[in-house]
């Protein structure tokens, strides 16, 4: 689905939107109006209900049919008993794209099975696009776009490099913490049951989308997953791609089957889908906020050698250990290099670098061990990557290592992440 077909849910110029309108309710058209409005959406609004006359000063139309133009995108909030013949009256109009919020379908067992075979064979008949049913639907920082029904109760955060793609409404945009995302979100979409946009067109849409650096994924199953591969890898190449996914015991597979029909496969297919492909598998939820943050504020690695700078010999071992596990490798250090390090303190003597032994007597020259070895790492092209810990003590100069973070974060060369561990952390 690259191209123009994407466009008409992100970047809608007009939308029929079809349910209960009511204002000052916590759920329905209403909420989804009110926010374009306050979002500051450009394009035509057209709200359809038999017999509503307004809704935040705007006209209610009877049918779809009333309206004179033509429309880009329904959003079908309704019970799912009318949602297909709203559907049908959308493809008469010849409105290419629906979102359909409306629950009821794959989710609820073989007579919802058969309903959400119904909406998808008349949108086909029509040559529609669906996302969902059972979804939130869209979110579009940059155009200014939502279908989110429900009153959030905050503002959406501003407009940046990480897109979301999920099958479940709690990493949507309706419950997304956006103060936690402090470097932005451009678009969210909610994929719902995916009777028929999936991961897969989303991810092809972002590939070429110049708003997204980086892509974050929430995924129950694939339909098709041999595309997904090679689509995943491709694109991995050149945008990461962080994935949590659900469904990985027997339990929370059975599980899935209630909250958007998925059936999940074995798990360890997936694991291997996600390493052939290039995706990063993350834990959990707050990994995909964490591991974004690195990847929007870092450079990508041009390689898989990692330095490592430890201020313990056993967290070194354990960054090694981790490092190998996920296809990185402990990278040799060039003589130049070597010979910088025993230049600075003859115990600096072998990679990982332990800064451990020489810290006692060290005093606040640490910092100049910690500066004199991140300085090598950046210069030498055996190093792909970096990683240092610090232990951080009140009995040191609080300024001294808020230079030498400093130093690190505004170093571009070299992807680098840094944890710093100890009571005094929060003194600095």
């Amino acid at each position: 689905m690259k191209g123009k077909t994407l466009d008409l849910f992100l970047y809608p110029e007009s939308i029929a939107i079809f349910g209960s309108m009511f204002e000052g309710w916590f759920f329905g058209p209403g909420v989804i109006i009110k926010d374009l409005k306050e979002f500051g959406y450009k394009g035509s609004i057209y709200p359809v209900h038999p017999s509503a006359e307004s809704i935040y000063g705007l006209k209610v139309y009877r049918d779809v049919g009333e309206i004179e133009g033509e429309v880009d995108l329904a959003i079908i909030v309704t019970s799912y008993r009318y949602a297909t013949d709203i559907l049908k009256s959308c493809g008469k109009k010849g409105i290419k794209a629906a979102v359909v919020v409306s629950d009821g379908f794959g989710e609820a067992g073989p007579e919802g099975r058969k309903r959400q075979e119904k909406l998808l064979g008349v949108a086909r008949a029509f040559g529609m696009r669906i996302i969902g049913p059972n979804t939130l639907g869209i979110l579009n920082n940059g155009k200014g776009f939502t279908t989110v029904p429900y009153e959030k109760g905050y503002e959406y955060g501003k407009n940046g490099p990480l897109s979301i793609v999920t099958q479940t409404g709690m990493y949507g945009p309706q419950a997304i913490a956006f103060d936690e995302y402090s470097f932005g979100v451009s678009k969210i979409i909610d994929l719902g049951n995916m009777c028929d946009v999936d991961e897969i067109d989303c991810l092809e849409y972002l590939e070429d989308d110049p708003d997204t650096r980086v892509i974050s994924l929430y995924m129950e199953h694939t339909k098709r997953p041999q595309k997904f591969l090679d689509v995943a890898r491709r694109i991995s190449m050149k945008k990461p791609i962080l994935c949590l996914k659900g469904g990985t015991s027997p339990e929370a597979s059975a599980a899935m089957a209630s909250h958007t029909g998925s059936m999940a496969g074995d798990d360890r297919l997936y694991e291997g889908l996600f390493k052939q492909s290039g995706i990063i598998r993350v834990e959990e939820y707050m990994d995909l906020l964490d591991l974004a943050k690195v990847f929007i504020y870092q450079p990508l690695p041009k390689g898989n050698r990692i330095g490592v700078i430890t201020f313990s010999g056993a967290i070194g071992i354990h960054c090694v250990d981790a490092a190998n596990a996920v296809g990185l490798e402990l990278g040799k250090l060039s003589e130049v290099s070597t010979q910088k390090l025993l230049d600075v303190n003859p115990l600096l003597n072998g990679h990982p670098i332990d800064l451990g032994p020489v810290s006692a007597a060290a005093g606040t020259e640490l910092f100049t061990f910690y500066k004199e070895s991140f300085d090598v790492f950046t210069e030498d092209e055996n190093i792909d990557c970096i990683y240092l810990n610090a232990y951080v003590s009140k009995l040191l100069q609080p300024e001294s290592y808020r230079g030498l973070f400093k130093r690190m974060s505004e170093n571009r060369a070299k992807p680098t992440v840094l944890w710093a561990y100890g009571a005094s952390v929060p003194f600095i």
